[in-house]
């Protein structure tokens, strides 16, 4: 419980900074005024609405994901919580919940100001994997009364219990949410008459839809029997690679690099392409010994055991054992084309960012954080003559875990060394001529 508790603490930490950053939308506001006066968007600012709303609906869901594993914590029912460790799952998910509420207050009161933007939001838009009427279900999900009903408890909960939370200004792990929770409740309460304002202004949004369903297919939800809040989650499966995943690790050498799916992850929503994500295997402690990387003793001691990867996710970029990365549906392995100078090198440059939190703006130039791809970028760009071009998207330069497969099927920096999970390669590991062909398919 406790490691999970930490985890949930830095992801919520990165989540606190990203929605701060969502909430500054100066050059956002200015594409809208100017689509609003001539009637429609041109394709920059479709693009960059498009990608504000998809880090807006990633954020919002990883939101969901701590008010979840809070919920499950307190068993949930918040008169069971007793013990110092449940007052800090509880401070998580009010945290959680109320920066929910600011979200979707964004968006339905200062982005979707115009019915231009509302019927542009409720598209469906396959780059990012968004389906149709999701501006609608986040008015819904705002406006929804047992929604409010439920938000009241925990306000009221929380306001009771007070001068036990001061207690725990100075917590190790929560103290700095602590302090801020009398700012976050102000967001959970949105007085009566603007509760009813916005209730009515959905009702109205509602019956311009023609034949909308207000409950059908709803992306996320609130209440569940029993008054249980819950994210609405994929489906509870094992992960298909875990059958090769003792074949991957036989061929693996410190460097290489994961291009990996999990078909029902959160983290695969609202990015682009087939395939989402990266990261590095660093290799084990002895690998690293024997390979000659050159690290402080502070990052010696935090790799250690099982830990022989470097990957970026929501919790911050961090080592991590090999089956958990490879907790996933579709992996492609990819071989740097340098020696192992090169590759010690550029383990340790990689090694210098973990503990960096993870960089949910997708901003490639910020030092202090980072998305997975950039643990790839930062490690090898400018060895050996390996340089990488970032592309475009949104107005800002980045790279994409597609690009990144794109040079090994180009020959160019990496080679392919295995493909798992991908139609024709979907029992067995795959490689040579073969894996390149059906991993060229899967997205193009």
């Amino acid at each position: 419980m406790a490691a999970s508790l930490a985890g949930q603490v830095r992801a919520l930490e990165g989540l606190r900074q990203a929605t701060g950053e969502l909430e500054q939308v100066g050059k956002l506001a200015g594409d809208i005024r100017h689509a609003i006066r001539r009637g429609h968007f041109t394709p920059a600012e479709d693009e960059r609405l498009w990608a504000w709303f998809a880090r807006f609906l990633g954020v919002r869901q990883s939101l969901w994901e701590i008010i979840h594993a809070a919920s499950a914590a307190v068993e949930d029912d918040l008169a069971l919580i007793q013990t110092r460790q449940e007052w800090r799952w509880f401070v998580l998910g009010f945290t959680a919940a109320a920066l929910l509420v600011r979200l979707d207050r964004l968006l339905v009161e200062n982005v979707a100001v115009h019915s231009l933007i509302q019927r542009k939001l409720n598209e469906a838009n396959p780059v990012y994997g968004i389906g149709r009427k999701q501006y609608t279900r986040v008015f819904e999900s705002l406006t929804n009364p047992d929604n409010a009903l439920l938000a009241r408890n925990a306000l009221n909960f929380y306001s009771a219990n007070r001068g036990r939370l001061r207690r725990m200004l100075n917590d190790e792990l929560v103290g700095g949410f602590v302090r801020a929770l009398p700012e976050l409740a102000r967001a959970i309460e949105p007085g009566v008459l603007r509760y009813l304002s916005t209730r009515l202004r959905y009702r109205w949004h509602a019956l311009r839809r023609r034949g909308a369903s207000l409950r059908q297919k709803s992306a996320f939800r609130l209440l569940e029997a029993g008054g249980r809040i819950v994210a609405e989650m994929g489906l509870d499966r094992p992960p298909r690679a875990r059958v090769v995943r003792e074949e991957i690790a036989g061929l693996l050498r410190p460097g290489d690099v994961f291009i990996t799916r999990h078909d029902f992850a959160a983290s695969n929503l609202f990015l682009p392409g087939f395939w989402p994500h990266a990261a590095l295997y660093i290799g084990t402690p002895a690998e690293r010994d024997a390979l000659g990387v050159v690290l402080g003793p502070a990052i010696r001691e935090r790799w250690r055991d099982e830990h022989c990867v470097l990957e970026a996710d929501k919790q911050g970029v961090l080592f991590r054992r090999l089956r958990d990365t490879l907790s996933v549906d579709s992996v492609a392995v990819l071989r740097p084309c340098c020696g192992d100078q090169a590759i010690a090198r550029a383990i340790a440059r990689a090694c210098v960012h973990e503990g960096k939190a993870y960089n949910f703006d997708f901003d490639f130039f910020r030092g202090d954080r980072l998305v997975c791809t950039e643990v790839i970028y930062r490690a090898y760009d400018g060895l050996e003559g390996m340089r990488f071009h970032l592309t475009e998207r949104a107005g800002r330069p980045a790279l994409s875990a597609e690009d990144i497969l794109d040079l090994a099927l180009e020959g160019k920096m990496f080679r392919l060394l295995a493909l798992f999970g991908v139609p024709g390669c979907e029992d067995q590991l795959c490689r040579g001529e073969e894996a390149g062909r059906l991993l060229f398919s899967s997205y193009h």
